[in-house]
């Protein structure tokens, strides 16, 4: 037990911390541990050398990321972002993967970061009652966009630690982290984070139907669908009104169908087919760079798209926004394809990660820095245990 400690311990770490702003230092140098630890196990253990599924599909991504600099409007910033969001990234997918050969380290890795998140939402939970029930974005324990991100991420592999785990007591620990995350993402008032969770919940009932509803048809599998979707059509709407008050003057111009983002995304759309085959070069603030003046005066957080498809329009045209689809799409169809043979549990939440992660940055751009970082160290770890490795809890 203490060698498996050691092996996990910079890999739990990194996923602890990972989510707390101001640790840029220690997570690039756990990072590192975990990718020397990885590379260490690739050269010594035969076995662990086995080819990550949707490399394809990614390969595409980096090549196109990396061919923007040549046309790049800044040369530097876009080679500083890619080393930071295909470089940093690419090791961590590459550690994870190596790691998650061995099913105990990963129990292990995610019990740490259900320990990071009781930790860190306990904090935030605690400063949003001592600030009147008032969110500081400057917290830190981070803002609330990257927060419910954080979220948005972390439930599949909570969803896996409550279906996966023989014992009772981590079972229900589980579920009640869950049910903690959704009490978070209700207080940090992000909206769309609710479509999010109910695509991930619907995943979940789908693929995994005569597992949860054995024996009793697809009533009570239609009427858990509709709940799934009901619960997140009320959050939304509650956090709307919370957020902005149903009775205010400005409620008008801060609903969902009058949200500032459906009137700039035409703009967006605009600029992207000026330069459909390039771009202004790698990194999410090619438009600041390129297009200053698409940066309303009286709006200035819209200083990139709010939406990572058409950041990779501007960043790197046609070819970019195809390459982002693309990625998503080749990962998917990986989890898509093993949980459809043998509803293999690791496939289900690894989709539900892919599917969460791309509805929720469909409204703004965190497929960046930490959330992204931990979005591939995750996939890493469910490309591994779905494709390679028996499945604890599949069957």
């Amino acid at each position: 037990m203490k060698v498996e400690l050691a092996k996990a311990l910079p890999f739990a770490l990194f996923v602890v911390i990972l989510p707390f702003p101001g640790t840029v230092g220690l997570r690039l140098l756990l990072l590192l541990l975990c990718f020397g630890t990885a590379v260490w196990q690739w050269w010594r253990i035969p076995s662990v050398r086995a080819a990550i599924p949707g490399m394809a599909s990614i390969g595409v991504w980096v090549a196109v990321c990396a061919g923007s600099l040549f046309y790049s409007v800044d040369p530097a910033y876009s080679a500083g972002e890619l080393k930071n969001e295909l470089g940093y990234t690419m090791m961590a997918l590459f550690a994870f993967y190596v790691v998650a050969r061995d099913v105990a380290l990963v129990v292990l890795v995610f019990r740490a970061a259900a320990i990071g998140l009781l930790f860190i939402g306990g904090w935030a939970l605690l400063a949003w009652l001592h600030n009147g029930l008032f969110w500081d974005e400057s917290g830190r324990y981070g803002g609330t966009g990257v927060f419910s991100t954080y979220l948005v991420t972390l439930v599949p592999m909570l969803t896996w630690m409550a279906l996966a785990d023989p014992r009772q007591r981590i079972r229900s620990i589980a579920c009640g982290l869950v049910v903690f995350c959704l009490a978070l993402a209700l207080i940090s008032l992000q909206r769309v984070v609710w479509p999010a969770f109910a695509v991930q919940g619907l995943i979940l009932l789908f693929l995994l139907r005569d597992r949860l509803f054995p024996a009793i048809g697809n009533r009570r599998y239609w009427v858990a669908a509709l709940l799934v979707v009901a619960i997140a059509a009320g959050a939304l709407y509650g956090s709307q009104q919370l957020r902005f008050g149903g009775h205010s003057a400005d409620a008008e111009h801060t609903t969902l169908s009058a949200d500032v983002r459906f009137d700039f995304w035409p703009t967006v759309v605009a600029k992207v087919l000026e330069h459909p085959i390039t771009g202004a070069g790698f990194g999410r603030q090619a438009m600041r760079k390129a297009y200053p003046e698409m940066v309303p005066e009286n709006f200035t957080q819209l200083w990139h798209a709010h939406n990572t498809v058409l950041n990779y329009g501007l960043s790197a045209g046609l070819p970019g926004m195809a390459a982002i689809l693309a990625l998503f799409f080749g990962l998917g169809r990986v989890f898509w394809q093993r949980a459809r043979e043998n509803a293999s549990l690791a496939a289900v939440t690894g989709l539900m990660l892919i599917a969460g992660v791309f509805v929720r940055n469909q409204f703004n751009d965190f497929f960046v820095r930490d959330m992204s970082l931990m979005f591939w160290a995750y996939v890493g770890i469910f490309i591994r245990l779905a494709t390679h490795e028996p499945d604890q809890g599949g069957g």
